[in-house]
């Protein structure tokens, strides 16, 4: 079912995309690092990048976004669905993309998903 336009709420989305901002840049900084300087794959450099969103995002998340405490092991469940989601959609486009290029054309979606499973399953008034 799809959301009324007029029912979103804007002020909120614009904090989730700042925050949700400056996280991916420190996510995506480790994750290029990890796959230039340590010659990790791409699917532990995800993981590693997950990791620190993970423990970074969830207070941040709660404090400036949702202004509510949240659940942290929902928060672990619904980042491990969007992480393998992540991982097997670079697997199936990283042979066109490059492994740099495919997890910045999958940003839209894995942020669009993830404000959803944070304001439906983790951030619950």
């Amino acid at each position: 079912m799809m959301t009324d336009l007029k029912t979103v709420d804007w002020h909120r989305l614009l904090r989730f995309l700042v925050v949700g901002g400056l996280n991916t840049a420190l996510s995506l900084g480790v994750y290029f690092l990890a796959l230039y300087w340590l010659k990790w794959p791409y699917y532990i450099a995800s993981a590693a990048s997950i990791v620190l969103g993970i423990a970074v995002g969830f207070k941040a998340h709660g404090a400036f976004v949702f202004g509510s405490a949240g659940s942290f092991w929902r928060y672990v469940l619904c980042w491990s669905l969007i992480y393998a989601g992540n991982t097997l959609m670079i697997a199936l486009i990283r042979e066109q993309t490059g492994d740099y290029w495919a997890q910045i054309i999958l940003l839209p979606f894995t942020t669009a998903l993830s404000f959803y499973l944070m304001k439906k399953l983790v951030y619950l008034k």
